[in-house]
This record gives C-alpha cells, sequence and structure tokens, in this order.
C-alpha cells in the first residue's frame, strides 16, 4: 500500500466522521437518543452509530447511505444538500448509475413500420370482408337471372301445343 492512498483513505474517513460528528451534534442538541433517531428513520440503531462515526465499511452502498444521511440531516435540521455534498466529495466508490447511449448497436430486429401494418391489415380485412359476401352476392346475382324466367305481369304465356298423334278423349 502507497502512502498516497493511505492519505486519501484517511482525508475520506476524517470527512465522514466530520459528517457524522455534525450529525450527531444536532441530534444531541434536538435532545434524541440514537435508538430514536433510528426509530423515526425506521432504520437499525448500527446504520445510526455508523453514520456518526464515519465507517463506511458498516454502511450499505453509497446509493442507500447517501439517503440515510439526507433522511437523517432532515430530521435533525441541518442543511440536506450541502451535508450530501459533502458526503458524495469523500466517498470512495461513484455513484452505481451511469447514462448508457442506446443508439450504438443498430436493433436486433427491424420491426416495419406502423403505416405498413396498417396497410397490410387492411387489404386483409378487405379480403376477408369479399370473402364473406361472395355467398350473398352469388345468390343475389342467381336470382336476378330466375326472375327473367318467371312471369312478368302483363304477358300471356300459352299452354304448349298438343302433338297430333295424341289421341283425343273424344270417341263418337
Amino acid at each position: 500500500m502507497n502512502a498516497g492512498t493511505a492519505s486519501s483513505n484517511g482525508k475520506a474517513d476524517a470527512g465522514n466522521s466530520a459528517i457524522g460528528a455534525r450529525l450527531r451534534d444536532a441530534r444531541v442538541a434536538c435532545r434524541l437518543e440514537a435508538e430514536q433517531v433510528a426509530e423515526e428513520l425506521h432504520l437499525d440503531t448500527g446504520i445510526i452509530r455508523a453514520i456518526e462515526a464515519g465507517d463506511m465499511a458498516a454502511l450499505p452502498a453509497p446509493i442507500f447511505a447517501q439517503g440515510y444521511v439526507r433522511s437523517y440531516a432532515r430530521l435533525v435540521g441541518l442543511p440536506e444538500d450541502e451535508l450530501i455534498r459533502d458526503f458524495n466529495a469523500q466517498c470512495a466508490d461513484p455513484p452505481p448509475l451511469s447514462v448508457i447511449s442506446a443508439g450504438d448497436k443498430p436493433p436486433l430486429i427491424r420491426l416495419p413500420s406502423a403505416r405498413l401494418i396498417r396497410n397490410v391489415i387492411l387489404i386483409m380485412l378487405g379480403a376477408i370482408m369479399l370473402w364473406l359476401a361472395y355467398p350473398f352476392v352469388e345468390r343475389l346475382v342467381s336470382s336476378q337471372g330466375e326472375e327473367a324466367t318467371e312471369q312478368v305481369p302483363g304477358r300471356l304465356e300459352l299452354p304448349p301445343e298438343f302433338d297430333s298423334e295424341q289421341p283425343s278423349d273424344n270417341t263418337d
């Protein structure tokens, strides 16, 4: 381990303990016990003691610890943003969230445009409607053809002619 790393860790621990000392002093000024603060913030008493001692190893991930410090500062009436800024400056870990550009890779499957999908659906619906209407249209056309052979008012149909070879019923 080199000297630069030890001094930077010592500086971070001193800063975290300074934040913890400010929170502890404000808690004492508010006449609150660590157990009361833990109960109010719905935290374990060990987390409150670790924040006050500046023990980052005993705390969860920095993003959670940051929320705990913010809530603690709000409870005891300290400026939240200032303490969080100091906490982030002294925290050795970078924030866990980062922005990643999604435009680097082309999509795996390229979907067709909405206009194309709409047109295909409309064509399919039209074809289905024609298929379903075909029997009705066929019946309509055939019934119109039958109407031409039926009797039309004002038209006289003659009975069929008798064949001369057939015997007649009158035999006198």
